[in-house]
């Protein structure tokens, strides 16, 4: 944690203009340089809690699980489930636009109480890239059943870079169209972590989405460490969760042939972080997916082993931690428009200084309020922001919070 040297500028300069005078200013603002200090600071994340209707399948308060596997017919789920001990609620499945509806293997989904999560891909042929009448089809096959299912439609990566407007477009025609021949599917839609700082380029809108997610590969590097996405998911989270039920689609490398050597404990790590801790602090994540593939068999470079099931060390733990109590039994098939009250993260913190908090304008509209004594009172100056006594707030607004020490959460009720 970075420390924080704090200077009293203005009692110094009061010092230097007016020598010992009586007249120093009874309102101190101090400074605080946030890249070299000696004093006691932590950060805190600021929450809120606020009514929020729930989206189309979203659950009020436990997760969907979900896994992708390479086998599509047969038993499959039967056999997965034997094999790993687990009892996922969503299975997942690929197919390109331009191919034909995978009618046997949803119905063995519907057989088995799964629910279907269907990922449309680009067709081959690039000229079709964005063909409509294709899409139009693609809708009508989806409804002709009436079986309840996620679709994701095109997710976003390096592919469609230079391709925004016309991208976007196709998702939003998509949408209406599914929303006219396949009201059952729930549209879903995730960009790739290595473009979560860029989800405005390509998102197609609120109503154009159920659900938003992101798409994480963690590849083992040529020094046999695993790439951790970490603060991207702060970032899409903070800023999309209050408008959308979040998921997360996730593959976990133990090899690769860039270092040919395994890495078991990390990848055991990164399943406790992502079953265990993300879902404890990210409440609005409300799915989440595990990709169990194997790319060596199909990758010419990055070759990666995201595998949960050739690995006696890891299969046991991804079993024990897919049984946690965080996870919903079943999907809910409903449309929702259901009003409940919500637990957001907001994108500002708060300052924890010798046992006081303080916060800028960003959510407790300071600027809005009449700038008094009170407030200037033990205000700080952060790298150029100015933060203000969060018990000063409270005392002139109606504002209630709640202070979570274990958690480093500032929770506004």
């Amino acid at each position: 944690m970075k420390k924080i040297c704090i200077f009293i500028l203005n009692f110094i300069i009061s010092i230097i203009l007016v020598g010992c005078s009586e007249n120093v200013e009874k309102n101190n603002v101090v400074a605080v340089n946030v890249q070299n200090s000696n004093n006691n600071i932590e950060l805190y994340n600021i929450y809120k809690n606020d009514k929020y209707i729930l989206k189309k399948y979203e659950p009020e308060e436990k997760i969907y699980k979900g896994v992708f596997i390479e086998q599509t017919e047969g038993n499959f789920i039967e056999e997965f489930e034997d094999f790993t001990s687990t009892s996922p609620n969503i299975y997942m499945y690929s197919q390109r636009l331009d191919e034909s509806y995978p009618l046997s293997w949803v119905l063995n989904c519907y057989s088995n109480m799964k629910t279907p999560f269907i990922t449309i891909l680009p067709p081959e042929n690039e000229k079709e890239l964005f063909n409509k009448s294709l899409m139009k089809n693609v809708a009508k096959d989806f409804g002709s059943l009436q079986i309840p299912m996620f679709v994701s439609i095109y997710p976003a990566n390096n592919y469609f870079k230079n391709k925004n407007e016309d991208y976007i477009k196709f998702i939003q025609d998509a949408k209406t169209y599914f929303d006219l021949y396949a009201p059952n599917v729930a549209i879903i839609w995730s960009i790739g972590k290595d473009f979560a700082y860029s989800v405005k380029d390509f998102y197609p809108g609120d109503s154009y989405v159920d659900w938003i997610g992101l798409d994480i590969y963690e590849d083992i590097n040529e020094n046999n460490k695993l790439d951790i996405m970490f603060k991207e998911l702060d970032f899409f989270y903070k800023n999309y969760s209050i408008k959308k039920p979040i998921f997360l689609n996730i593959a976990i490398s133990h090899f690769g042939n860039t270092s040919y050597n395994y890495n078991i404990d990390d990848k055991i790590k990164e399943l406790n972080r992502y079953f265990n801790d993300i879902p404890s602090k990210y409440k609005r994540i409300k799915m989440i997916n595990y990709i169990n593939y194997d790319t060596f068999k199909t990758a010419s470079v990055n070759k990666q082993n995201y595998l949960v099931t050739d690995n006696k060390k890891i299969l046991e733990f991804y079993t024990k931690v897919s049984n946690n109590n965080f996870f919903a039994d079943s999907v809910i098939f409903a449309n929702n428009k259901r009003e409940i009250i919500q637990e957001y993260k907001l994108n500002c913190l708060a300052y924890k200084i010798n046992n006081n908090f303080f916060v800028d304008e960003s959510y407790f509209n300071i600027n809005n309020l009449q700038i008094n004594d009170l407030y200037l009172e033990n205000s700080i100056d952060i790298d150029g922001k100015k933060y203000y006594n969060l018990e000063n707030i409270l005392k002139t607004t109606n504002i209630k919070v709640s202070i979570d020490e274990n958690n480093k959460k500032v929770l506004i009720n």
